[in-house]
């Protein structure tokens, strides 16, 4: 089921700044229920058949990287994200019911999980259920780029909330590092976007029905912008229009075949000369 665990360099960073500062308790506490956190994940994938690629042990627990997600049908896919948040939020009520200090602190920890895994920051299952929502409608790298945005955007709020907590309860330096891995992972999301939604994309047409979208845009349309509306959830039928009518109907895979051998640049008109020729 798990073939590969890995570690991410800025995990020994955090285990540094654990050790010296002395928070082994709430830091193992962190660590085992984000990684039943991640089980629920992997559990969840392997009900609809898929498998784990990698488990990869970062500064904010572990992170299950889950092979050809994007295959699956947008309800299987919100509820493999979302399953990690539903445990931890089950397991927060649950330890709640106990008053003693300890069973107070797990409770704590697993509703602290459970919320920020809700928020619309990558890798956290917020993000990416943002993502899919969102791609759905608009195209998986369009959505990327804005999630992009918003995660650089509350990344940086969380490390200004990282500096106050610094000052309010000193040597607490948690949200300071969440922020941090949360700027440096967000740099570089939107390229796998591109990647996901270009090169895999008939690969996930064998495995579900899509649906269609049907645009019409003006022979002068850049093809970089078309790009931004590919989704691993429907299927584009490009009419060209010249002067008002429609001049040429290019089909997806078309587009994708004219992009993967000639590159992004120029407009749809571009292709559909190449087509004709």
């Amino acid at each position: 089921m798990l073939k590969k665990i890995g570690i991410n360099p800025t995990f020994y960073v955090a285990l540094i700044l654990v050790i010296f500062f002395k928070v082994y308790n709430i830091y193992f506490y962190f660590f085992v229920f984000v990684f039943l956190h991640e089980l629920a994940h992997i559990f969840m994938a392997k009900k609809f058949g898929l498998t784990t690629k990698k488990l990869v042990i970062t500064p904010i627990g572990q992170v299950a990287i889950i092979n050809n997600i994007e295959k699956l049908q947008l309800y299987k896919r919100l509820l493999i994200v979302s399953i990690g948040v539903i445990l931890n939020l089950a397991l927060g009520l649950f330890f709640n019911i106990f008053t003693n200090e300890k069973m107070q602190l797990i409770s704590k920890v697993n509703l602290s999980i459970a919320f920020f895994n809700c928020l619309p920051i990558f890798p956290l299952d917020g993000g990416r259920f943002f993502c899919y929502i969102l791609g759905s409608k608009i195209g998986d790298l369009k959505a990327s780029i804005i999630l992009k945005k918003v995660s650089l955007f509350l990344s940086f709020i969380l490390l200004l909330c990282g500096f106050i907590q610094i000052i309010l309860y000193p040597y607490n330096i948690t949200l300071l590092c969440l922020s941090l891995y949360f700027v440096k992972v967000n740099k570089s999301e939107y390229i796998y976007q591109f990647y996901k939604a270009i090169l895999n994309k008939e690969q996930y047409e064998k495995n579900k029905i899509l649906k269609i979208k049907n645009i019409l845009i003006d022979k002068d349309y850049l093809n970089k912008d078309i790009v931004l509306l590919i989704s691993s959830d429907y299927y584009i039928i490009i009419n060209v229009s010249i002067n008002g009518y429609i001049y040429y109907t290019i089909t997806e895979k078309v587009f994708l075949n004219y992009i993967q051998k000639y590159g992004i640049n120029g407009t749809i008109y571009n292709v559909v000369e190449n087509i004709t020729k």
